[in-house]
């Protein structure tokens, strides 16, 4: 079976390769999209009423246990990607443009500066506090939700065989024991086919500033990105135009896809042998 459905602003579809016994079509094709859409109503920062944006509009949440695992997750990324990945730059995109009206309009972003997800963000069992800076889960979010998804197909309904893509991100087990053959495109001249690598039981994700960019209004030329570099606030100077990978998992293939788009090629091979991942 497949099936396919908006979520988290992109096209995601699935395919299962096991048969589906006991169940209708429709009945996972229902519970799932059901799921992602429970997600993002509560972790995205598009949506007023999520969890995220409550946080970063209220400086305060009670503590929600995915939440906080979530946002755990974030902070051990600050620590493995030696503080180059970080989900406190929210409020700099949305000071870009890239705001829940999608705007594209900026606002003062070249002044700002993210938090340090190490001190200002604090979790205790209780609370999760936000001092510095708007969380931002984009960076891994997709991936996530592709993981949770893949938990779901496993352990509720006892599937084996599929494969999940979230927006080009993807995770896929197998077809009959063998690896999945993906294709990788071109971000400059989307429908061409670069290349090819084969997926069992593990995650692709792929990055680039010119997936999602906008013209700087007054800036003849110019363009703005939802990369947010630590090397360089500003422009597109400091990120590569595309990079590709494998990964364990589809959190950590989304999150260092991003990572490694802004970083040296030698810092990029350490936190490649560092996270078992492999670039393509």
């Amino acid at each position: 079976m497949q099936f396919d459905f908006p979520a988290l602003g992109t096209h995601w579809w699935v395919e299962i390769w096991d048969e589906t016994r006991g169940l209708t079509d429709d009945e996972i094709k229902d519970f799932v999209v059901r799921f992602c859409s429970d997600f993002e109503a509560r972790f995205s920062r598009f949506q007023p009423s999520s969890l995220i944006s409550q946080l970063n509009r209220d400086r305060e949440v009670t503590t929600d246990p995915e939440l906080r695992a979530i946002l755990t997750y974030g902070i051990t990324l600050y620590r493995r990607t030696r503080g180059m990945f970080n989900i406190l730059t929210g409020h700099i995109l949305e000071a870009r443009g890239y705001d829940g009206a999608y705007s594209f309009i900026d606002k003062g972003s070249a002044g700002l500066a993210a938090g340090n997800p190490l001190t200002d963000l604090c979790i205790t069992n209780d609370t999760i506090k936000v001092h510095v800076g708007n969380v931002d889960l984009g960076g891994f979010g997709k991936g996530w939700l592709i993981d949770s998804v893949t938990e779901l197909l496993r352990d509720r309904f006892g599937l084996e065989q599929f494969l999940i893509n979230g927006g080009g991100d993807i995770y896929a087990t197998h077809q009959s024991n063998q690896p999945i053959e993906i294709y990788l495109e071109d971000p400059l001249e989307p429908g061409a086919i670069v290349g090819s690598t084969r997926l069992k039981n593990r995650a692709f994700a792929a990055s680039s500033p010119h997936k999602r960019a906008w013209p700087i209004k007054g800036a003849a030329g110019a363009e703005q990105h939802h990369i947010v570099s630590l090397q360089n606030d500003r422009g597109p100077a400091s990120v590569k135009d595309v990079i590709y990978l494998t990964a364990p998992t589809a959190t950590d293939a989304d999150a260092f896809a991003t990572t490694l788009l802004q970083v040296e090629d030698t810092i990029a091979r350490d936190l490649a042998e560092q996270n078992s991942l492999t670039i393509l």
